[in-house]
Protein backbone atom coordinates (compact mmCIF):
# COMPACT_ATOMS: atom_id res chain seq x y z
CA UNK A 1 0.00 0.00 0.00
CA UNK A 2 1.58 3.30 -1.18
CA UNK A 3 1.91 6.08 1.58
CA UNK A 4 -1.17 8.17 -0.56
CA UNK A 5 -3.06 5.29 -0.20
CA UNK A 6 -6.28 6.55 1.89
CA UNK A 7 -7.64 2.97 2.50
CA UNK A 8 -6.55 2.85 6.19
CA UNK A 9 -8.72 6.74 6.63
CA UNK A 10 -11.41 4.90 4.71
CA UNK A 11 -11.90 2.02 7.04
CA UNK A 12 -10.65 4.06 10.66
CA UNK A 13 -13.57 6.31 9.03
CA UNK A 14 -16.11 3.60 8.47
CA UNK A 15 -15.98 1.75 11.91
CA UNK A 16 -15.66 4.91 13.70
CA UNK A 17 -19.22 5.89 12.42
CA UNK A 18 -17.58 9.15 10.79
CA UNK A 19 -17.38 8.33 7.03
CA UNK A 20 -19.20 10.53 4.87
CA UNK A 21 -21.37 9.16 1.52
CA UNK A 22 -18.93 10.01 -1.00
CA UNK A 23 -16.25 8.12 1.03
CA UNK A 24 -18.72 5.19 1.39
CA UNK A 25 -18.84 4.89 -2.10
CA UNK A 26 -14.87 5.23 -2.46
CA UNK A 27 -14.50 2.45 0.31
CA UNK A 28 -17.31 -0.08 -0.90
CA UNK A 29 -16.60 0.65 -4.70
CA UNK A 30 -12.39 0.12 -3.41
CA UNK A 31 -13.45 -3.15 -1.10
CA UNK A 32 -15.72 -4.89 -4.57
CA UNK A 33 -12.53 -5.23 -6.66
CA UNK A 34 -9.40 -5.32 -3.91
CA UNK A 35 -8.72 -8.30 -2.49
CA UNK A 36 -5.86 -6.92 -1.15
CA UNK A 37 -8.65 -3.82 0.63
CA UNK A 38 -10.99 -6.84 1.99
CA UNK A 39 -7.91 -8.06 3.66
CA UNK A 40 -7.17 -4.69 5.33
CA UNK A 41 -10.18 -4.93 6.35
CA UNK A 42 -10.37 -8.08 7.84
CA UNK A 43 -7.37 -7.43 10.04
CA UNK A 44 -8.46 -3.78 11.18
CA UNK A 45 -12.25 -5.19 11.88
CA UNK A 46 -10.46 -8.23 14.19
CA UNK A 47 -8.39 -5.40 15.57
CA UNK A 48 -11.32 -2.92 16.64
CA UNK A 49 -13.38 -5.61 17.68
CA UNK A 50 -10.55 -7.10 20.13
CA UNK A 51 -9.89 -3.74 21.81
CA UNK A 52 -13.72 -3.59 22.33
CA UNK A 53 -13.46 -6.98 24.00
CA UNK A 54 -10.40 -6.03 25.90
CA UNK A 55 -12.33 -2.81 27.20
CA UNK A 56 -15.05 -4.91 28.34
CA UNK A 57 -12.39 -6.58 30.40
CA UNK A 58 -13.19 -9.98 28.63
CA UNK A 59 -10.53 -12.06 26.80
CA UNK A 60 -8.78 -10.21 24.33
CA UNK A 61 -8.50 -12.16 20.75
CA UNK A 62 -5.37 -13.49 19.04
CA UNK A 63 -7.84 -14.07 15.75
CA UNK A 64 -6.50 -10.67 14.34
CA UNK A 65 -2.71 -10.99 14.74
CA UNK A 66 -3.19 -14.62 12.90
CA UNK A 67 -2.17 -14.74 8.93
CA UNK A 68 -5.22 -14.61 6.72
CA UNK A 69 -3.51 -17.43 4.37
CA UNK A 70 -7.19 -18.45 2.76
CA UNK A 71 -7.83 -15.16 1.30
CA UNK A 72 -5.78 -12.87 -1.15
CA UNK A 73 -3.98 -10.70 1.43
CA UNK A 74 -1.33 -7.40 1.07
CA UNK A 75 2.04 -8.45 -0.30
CA UNK A 76 3.06 -8.64 3.06
CA UNK A 77 0.95 -11.27 5.09
CA UNK A 78 1.93 -10.36 8.65
CA UNK A 79 -0.62 -9.05 10.71
CA UNK A 80 -1.81 -4.88 10.48
CA UNK A 81 0.15 -3.65 13.29
CA UNK A 82 0.20 0.16 14.21
CA UNK A 83 2.75 2.65 13.54
CA UNK A 84 3.36 6.34 14.74
CA UNK A 85 2.27 7.58 11.25
CA UNK A 86 -0.64 5.14 10.59
CA UNK A 87 -4.10 6.39 10.97
CA UNK A 88 -4.81 3.15 12.97
CA UNK A 89 -2.66 4.68 15.65
CA UNK A 90 -5.07 7.48 15.97
CA UNK A 91 -7.81 5.82 16.89
CA UNK A 92 -6.34 2.66 18.43
CA UNK A 93 -6.54 3.57 22.39
CA UNK A 94 -10.47 5.69 21.64
CA UNK A 95 -11.79 2.38 20.64
CA UNK A 96 -11.08 0.91 23.84
CA UNK A 97 -13.21 3.71 25.53
CA UNK A 98 -16.19 2.41 23.56
CA UNK A 99 -16.56 -0.65 24.05
CA UNK A 100 -20.57 -0.53 24.72
CA UNK A 101 -21.28 0.60 21.11
CA UNK A 102 -22.39 -2.59 18.93
CA UNK A 103 -19.79 -3.23 15.85
CA UNK A 104 -21.24 -4.51 13.00
CA UNK A 105 -18.44 -6.27 10.94
CA UNK A 106 -19.26 -6.41 7.43
CA UNK A 107 -17.25 -9.51 5.70
CA UNK A 108 -16.03 -9.77 1.79
CA UNK A 109 -15.75 -12.85 0.48
CA UNK A 110 -15.78 -14.24 -3.11
CA UNK A 111 -18.95 -14.05 -5.05
CA UNK A 112 -20.72 -12.97 -1.70
CA UNK A 113 -20.36 -9.05 -1.20
CA UNK A 114 -21.49 -7.35 2.02
CA UNK A 115 -21.30 -3.80 2.13
CA UNK A 116 -20.62 -1.57 5.12
CA UNK A 117 -23.30 0.72 6.29
CA UNK A 118 -23.65 4.09 5.67
CA UNK A 119 -23.96 6.90 8.52
CA UNK A 120 -27.43 6.24 10.13
CA UNK A 121 -30.25 9.11 10.39
CA UNK A 122 -30.12 11.37 13.03
CA UNK A 123 -32.59 14.26 14.90
CA UNK A 124 -31.86 17.15 15.33
CA UNK A 125 -33.84 19.80 17.39
CA UNK A 126 -33.06 23.61 16.80
CA UNK A 127 -33.66 26.32 19.33
CA UNK A 128 -37.35 27.19 18.38
CA UNK A 129 -38.50 23.54 18.94
CA UNK A 130 -38.18 22.78 14.75
CA UNK A 131 -37.45 18.90 14.41
CA UNK A 132 -34.72 18.00 11.96
CA UNK A 133 -34.44 14.74 10.69
CA UNK A 134 -30.94 14.16 9.21
CA UNK A 135 -30.25 11.33 6.65
CA UNK A 136 -27.06 10.12 7.18
CA UNK A 137 -23.85 12.38 6.92
CA UNK A 138 -26.29 15.31 5.80
CA UNK A 139 -25.60 18.50 7.23
CA UNK A 140 -27.05 21.87 8.16
CA UNK A 141 -26.35 25.32 9.66
CA UNK A 142 -28.64 27.23 11.02
CA UNK A 143 -29.11 30.76 11.59
CA UNK A 144 -32.03 32.41 13.95
CA UNK A 145 -32.55 36.32 15.02
CA UNK A 146 -36.06 38.25 16.63
CA UNK A 147 -37.46 38.40 12.76
CA UNK A 148 -36.58 34.96 10.62
CA UNK A 149 -35.12 31.60 10.89
CA UNK A 150 -33.07 30.72 8.01
CA UNK A 151 -31.12 27.18 8.04
CA UNK A 152 -28.55 26.20 5.22
CA UNK A 153 -28.70 22.81 3.88
CA UNK A 154 -24.71 22.36 3.27
CA UNK A 155 -25.10 18.21 1.97
CA UNK A 156 -27.60 15.27 1.51
CA UNK A 157 -31.06 15.45 2.72
CA UNK A 158 -33.25 16.63 5.79
CA UNK A 159 -36.64 16.50 6.34
CA UNK A 160 -38.19 19.55 7.94
CA UNK A 161 -40.81 19.90 10.66
CA UNK A 162 -41.54 23.21 11.55
CA UNK A 163 -42.55 24.72 14.86
CA UNK A 164 -45.03 27.76 13.88
CA UNK A 165 -44.37 31.60 14.49
CA UNK A 166 -46.13 33.69 12.05
CA UNK A 167 -43.42 36.16 13.04
CA UNK A 168 -40.57 34.60 12.41
CA UNK A 169 -40.82 32.99 8.99
CA UNK A 170 -39.11 29.86 8.37
CA UNK A 171 -36.05 29.59 5.16
CA UNK A 172 -34.41 26.52 4.11
CA UNK A 173 -31.84 27.00 1.99
CA UNK A 174 -29.65 24.58 -0.94
CA UNK A 175 -27.32 25.58 -3.59
CA UNK A 176 -29.34 28.63 -4.40
CA UNK A 177 -33.06 27.42 -3.80
CA UNK A 178 -35.37 29.36 -0.84
CA UNK A 179 -37.82 27.06 0.70
CA UNK A 180 -40.24 29.61 2.92
CA UNK A 181 -42.84 27.82 5.43
CA UNK A 182 -44.36 29.33 8.61
CA UNK A 183 -45.66 26.06 10.16
CA UNK A 184 -45.48 22.97 8.07
CA UNK A 185 -43.34 19.67 7.03
CA UNK A 186 -41.37 19.31 4.17
CA UNK A 187 -38.17 16.96 3.24
CA UNK A 188 -35.13 18.89 1.15
CA UNK A 189 -32.98 16.74 -0.56
CA UNK A 190 -28.99 18.29 -2.04
CA UNK A 191 -28.22 16.32 -4.86
CA UNK A 192 -25.02 17.65 -7.72
CA UNK A 193 -27.07 19.33 -10.42
CA UNK A 194 -30.76 19.76 -8.94
CA UNK A 195 -32.73 20.14 -5.44
CA UNK A 196 -35.47 18.06 -4.37
CA UNK A 197 -38.27 19.43 -2.27
CA UNK A 198 -41.29 17.18 -1.18
CA UNK A 199 -44.11 18.61 0.95
CA UNK A 200 -45.54 16.17 3.30
CA UNK A 201 -47.90 18.86 5.48
CA UNK A 202 -48.90 22.44 4.88
CA UNK A 203 -47.73 24.78 1.66
CA UNK A 204 -44.13 26.24 1.43
CA UNK A 205 -43.34 28.59 -1.09
CA UNK A 206 -40.43 27.73 -3.24
CA UNK A 207 -38.22 30.11 -4.59
CA UNK A 208 -35.78 28.88 -7.70
CA UNK A 209 -32.30 30.41 -8.32
CA UNK A 210 -31.97 33.01 -10.84
CA UNK A 211 -31.71 32.35 -14.62
CA UNK A 212 -28.07 33.41 -15.93
CA UNK A 213 -28.70 36.16 -18.01
CA UNK A 214 -27.88 36.48 -22.00
CA UNK A 215 -24.60 37.74 -22.32
CA UNK A 216 -24.48 41.75 -24.28
CA UNK A 217 -24.29 41.88 -27.95
CA UNK A 218 -21.93 45.09 -26.77
CA UNK A 219 -18.51 44.43 -25.16
CA UNK A 220 -18.80 47.63 -23.60
CA UNK A 221 -22.44 47.13 -22.36
CA UNK A 222 -22.45 46.78 -19.05
CA UNK A 223 -22.99 42.99 -17.48
CA UNK A 224 -26.75 41.81 -17.68
CA UNK A 225 -27.75 40.75 -14.69
CA UNK A 226 -29.81 37.66 -13.70
CA UNK A 227 -33.37 36.95 -13.76
CA UNK A 228 -35.02 36.05 -11.09
CA UNK A 229 -37.19 32.73 -11.27
CA UNK A 230 -40.93 32.72 -10.48
CA UNK A 231 -42.14 31.96 -6.92
CA UNK A 232 -43.75 28.41 -6.97
CA UNK A 233 -46.49 27.41 -4.04
CA UNK A 234 -46.02 23.91 -2.90
CA UNK A 235 -48.85 22.05 -1.52
CA UNK A 236 -49.12 18.91 0.65
CA UNK A 237 -47.88 15.67 -1.08
CA UNK A 238 -46.53 17.95 -3.81
CA UNK A 239 -42.51 17.44 -5.01
CA UNK A 240 -40.47 19.64 -6.98
CA UNK A 241 -37.10 19.30 -8.91
CA UNK A 242 -35.21 22.04 -9.34
CA UNK A 243 -32.41 22.40 -11.85
CA UNK A 244 -29.08 23.88 -9.86
CA UNK A 245 -26.08 24.08 -12.82
CA UNK A 246 -25.94 27.37 -15.03
CA UNK A 247 -26.66 25.26 -17.97
CA UNK A 248 -30.60 24.25 -16.45
CA UNK A 249 -31.26 26.85 -14.21
CA UNK A 250 -33.75 28.21 -16.68
CA UNK A 251 -35.47 24.88 -16.72
CA UNK A 252 -38.76 25.03 -15.20
CA UNK A 253 -38.99 23.09 -11.81
CA UNK A 254 -40.65 19.37 -12.64
CA UNK A 255 -43.88 19.43 -10.05
CA UNK A 256 -45.74 16.05 -9.27
CA UNK A 257 -48.70 15.38 -7.01
CA UNK A 258 -47.39 11.88 -4.78
CA UNK A 259 -49.51 9.29 -3.24
CA UNK A 260 -49.28 8.51 0.11
CA UNK A 261 -47.10 4.81 -1.14
CA UNK A 262 -44.64 7.60 -3.39
CA UNK A 263 -43.90 9.97 0.04
CA UNK A 264 -43.60 6.79 1.78
CA UNK A 265 -40.85 5.37 -0.73
CA UNK A 266 -39.08 9.04 -0.33
CA UNK A 267 -39.09 8.87 3.32
CA UNK A 268 -38.16 5.32 3.93
CA UNK A 269 -34.64 6.46 5.00
CA UNK A 270 -36.08 8.49 7.70
CA UNK A 271 -37.42 4.42 9.17
CA UNK A 272 -35.51 3.03 12.28
CA UNK A 273 -36.41 1.53 15.85
CA UNK A 274 -38.36 3.98 17.92
CA UNK A 275 -38.48 3.20 21.82
CA UNK A 276 -41.54 4.29 23.98
CA UNK A 277 -41.45 3.52 27.96
CA UNK A 278 -44.64 4.77 29.44
CA UNK A 279 -44.52 7.93 26.86
CA UNK A 280 -47.71 10.18 26.98
CA UNK A 281 -49.59 8.48 23.22
CA UNK A 282 -49.96 12.20 21.84
CA UNK A 283 -45.60 12.26 21.49
CA UNK A 284 -45.98 9.02 20.12
CA UNK A 285 -48.85 9.51 17.80
CA UNK A 286 -46.40 13.16 16.76
CA UNK A 287 -43.49 10.59 16.30
CA UNK A 288 -44.89 8.11 13.97
CA UNK A 289 -46.69 10.82 11.93
CA UNK A 290 -43.98 12.91 11.23
CA UNK A 291 -41.94 10.04 9.54
CA UNK A 292 -45.07 8.85 7.47
CA UNK A 293 -47.50 9.23 5.00
CA UNK A 294 -50.63 7.84 7.06
CA UNK A 295 -51.77 9.99 10.04
CA UNK A 296 -52.68 8.69 13.16
CA UNK A 297 -55.76 11.31 14.44
CA UNK A 298 -56.56 10.87 18.32
CA UNK A 299 -60.63 11.24 18.55
CA UNK A 300 -60.55 12.02 22.00
CA UNK A 301 -57.86 14.61 23.10
CA UNK A 302 -57.86 12.93 26.75
CA UNK A 303 -56.00 10.01 25.14
CA UNK A 304 -53.23 11.64 24.46
CA UNK A 305 -52.11 11.22 28.46
CA UNK A 306 -52.49 7.63 27.97
CA UNK A 307 -48.92 5.97 28.53
CA UNK A 308 -47.78 3.34 26.24
CA UNK A 309 -44.81 1.45 26.35
CA UNK A 310 -43.53 -0.01 22.53
CA UNK A 311 -40.84 -0.93 20.50
CA UNK A 312 -41.35 -0.83 16.74
CA UNK A 313 -39.80 0.47 13.44
CA UNK A 314 -41.15 3.96 12.76
CA UNK A 315 -43.29 2.89 9.89
CA UNK A 316 -45.02 0.13 11.38
CA UNK A 317 -48.03 1.97 11.63
CA UNK A 318 -50.65 -0.57 11.18
CA UNK A 319 -48.69 -2.78 13.72
CA UNK A 320 -48.87 -0.10 16.32
CA UNK A 321 -52.52 0.37 15.78
CA UNK A 322 -52.79 -3.80 16.17
CA UNK A 323 -50.99 -3.07 19.95
CA UNK A 324 -53.66 -0.18 20.85
CA UNK A 325 -56.71 -2.26 19.66
CA UNK A 326 -55.46 -5.38 21.60
CA UNK A 327 -53.71 -4.14 24.87
CA UNK A 328 -55.65 -1.11 25.32
CA UNK A 329 -59.18 -1.82 23.85
CA UNK A 330 -59.13 1.61 21.21
CA UNK A 331 -61.06 1.17 18.10
CA UNK A 332 -59.17 2.30 14.67
CA UNK A 333 -61.54 3.41 11.82
CA UNK A 334 -59.40 4.19 8.51
CA UNK A 335 -60.60 7.85 7.19
CA UNK A 336 -59.96 8.03 3.49
CA UNK A 337 -56.68 6.58 2.18
CA UNK A 338 -54.12 9.07 4.73
CA UNK A 339 -55.84 8.64 7.91
CA UNK A 340 -56.48 6.31 11.26
CA UNK A 341 -58.77 7.76 13.90
CA UNK A 342 -58.34 6.07 17.32
CA UNK A 343 -61.23 6.73 19.75
CA UNK A 344 -62.22 4.62 22.84
CA UNK A 345 -64.12 1.86 22.72
CA UNK A 346 -68.24 2.79 22.55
Amino acid sequence: MSPADPLERLIADWLGNTISPEDFRILDARLRADPAARATLRRAAHLDSALRDWAARQEISAAWAGADSAKPSLASDRPLTPTASSPFRRWLWPLAAAAAVALSVATYHFGALSAPQPPTPSTRVLADGTVVELNGAAVIAADFSATERRVRLERGEAHFTVTKDAARPFTVTAAGVSVRAVGTAFNVRLADAAVEVLVTEGQVRLQPPPAAAAPGHSPSAPPAQPAAAPELMLAARQRAIVATTPATAAVAPDVATFTPSEIARVLAWQHRLLNFTATPLGEVVAALNRRNATQLVLADPELAALRVSASLRSDNIHGFVKLLETGFAMRAEPRGDAEIVLSRPP
